[in-house]
């Protein structure tokens, strides 16, 4: 089975792709599914009609079929992930750069313990869509949102910020705008900022708890106490302070779905989008252990093996494209070969083609698995979440046999119900 570096994209990425680019990077990639893509999905079903060349339904469906459908995680939604840190239920160390997934349905079957997991109502979602089929309740929340987009007012939202934490000198840069967002956090009251950002991010019934938490814990640092609540709270100051200034160019409503997208980036390795702002912002957000791809690069790398795997005999092909492309091509000119490795290094460990990993993110990548395993060690015996003891793990997904011009499975896993749907 193919696996991958983990994937995070947003829609104009997954939009531009054909069907047989879409085929190989779900080959070749392991994707993350953030709710706030299935947002932006929904929004054009309430899209104007008259000024579409398609009706929305097919604009979804189209979009569906190019999305991610084997090896895909459907990320648990941000604000939930922001209540399990600030609860001490999650630890941030603990994610090394992976989707933050649902449990799974503990099930013993006689004397095996085990795990299944569905693939959540997002995939269930996406494999609906794809059938051209909705639900009316998705439409319902489509005109909801979009009428939410409307009222939506970035002003307001900039100004209350910018009057809660004070005067600061205006911004000359987007990164220094990211570098004077770390500055006002880490200069600010500690008790304010914990306060001020809780309110902020949209869960104000956690205030009292977290900050008794806190207080009796003797006042940690923030930064290495709650890391996942000050990564959002930096992405929405860095907003407020950059909106009066004209570092970005036609900022729109919409920019509030482009700014979700960011609360995902813990959770991959390699974020890939075309959109302008992710491409000049979502980079400031990301640690040097992680990948910016734009979108257009990721397309051009996906099209030239599209191009090389249809030169491969038609009985090579027939074997399905997990069997003959389990891996990218042991060529450092492709950008998904220098991709996996970076994140999995030991898939071509002999080869004379293998690419130099760049020393910072080296460094970064070792310290971030030194830090991992560190903190596992401390963890008592069986408090850390994992599979290894089970007898068995099911994972249920139907991917389609085929995806453009691709078969995707070999014919003896299709004949013998692997769970894949029809082309």
């Amino acid at each position: 089975m193919p696996q991958g570096p983990q994937l995070l994209f947003d829609k104009s990425s997954i939009q531009a792709l054909t069907l047989d680019e879409a085929a190989i990077l779900d080959n070749l990639y392991r994707s993350n599914l953030p709710p706030v893509f299935m947002v932006e999905c929904l929004a054009d079903l309430e899209r104007d009609r008259r000024l579409m060349k398609s009706t929305p339904e097919q604009l979804v469906g189209a979009l569906a079929d190019k999305t991610p459908d084997m090896q895909v995680s459907a990320n648990v939604f941000h604000l939930d992930i922001l209540k399990a840190e600030l609860s001490g239920k999650l630890d941030l160390s603990l994610m090394l750069l992976r989707p933050l997934t649902p449990a799974g349905r503990e099930v013993q079957l006689g004397d095996k313990q085990g795990v299944i997991i569905d693939p959540g109502p997002e995939a269930m979602a996406v494999r609906r869509w794809s059938r051209r089929e909705f639900l009316e309740v998705e439409r319902e929340y489509a005109k909801d949102w979009r009428a939410a987009l409307s009222r939506l007012d970035l002003k307001v939202m900039s100004d209350q910020v910018r009057d809660a934490i004070g005067p600061w000198r205006k911004p000359t840069s987007l990164a220094d705008a990211r570098a004077l967002t770390d500055t006002i956090i880490d200069n600010l009251d500690p008790e304010f900022i914990l306060r001020f950002g809780i309110e902020l991010l949209g869960v104000p019934e956690l205030v009292q708890y977290v900050m008794k938490t806190w207080i009796d814990g003797r006042r940690k640092p923030l930064r290495a106490t709650y890391p996942y609540f000050i990564h959002m709270l930096s992405i929405n100051i860095f907003f407020s302070i950059v909106y009066p200034t004209q570092l970005l160019k036609n900022v729109k409503a919409s920019h509030h779905v482009d700014l979700a997208y960011l609360y995902y980036l813990p959770f991959c390795a390699v974020f890939t989008s075309k959109d302008n702002f992710h491409v000049n912002v979502a980079p400031l957000f990301m640690t040097a252990a992680q990948t910016f791809v734009h979108g257009d690069d990721l397309k051009a790398d996906l099209a030239r093996l599209a191009a090389l795997y249809q030169t491969f005999p038609a009985s090579e092909r027939a074997k399905g494209l997990i069997m003959f492309a389990p891996h990218p091509p042991d060529d450092p000119t492709y950008l998904t070969s220098q991709l996996w490795d970076i994140y999995l290094p030991y898939w071509r460990p002999n080869s004379p083609n293998r690419s130099q990993v760049p020393p910072d993110k080296k460094a970064a990548l070792d310290k971030l698995l030194a830090e991992f395993e560190a903190r596992t060690a401390s963890m008592k015996p069986g408090s850390m979440p994992g599979y290894d003891d089970l007898d068995f793990m099911e994972i249920n997904v139907q991917p389609k046999v085929a995806k453009g011009t691709n078969v995707r499975f070999p014919p003896e896993a299709v004949s013998g119900g692997s769970g894949a749907e029809g082309a």
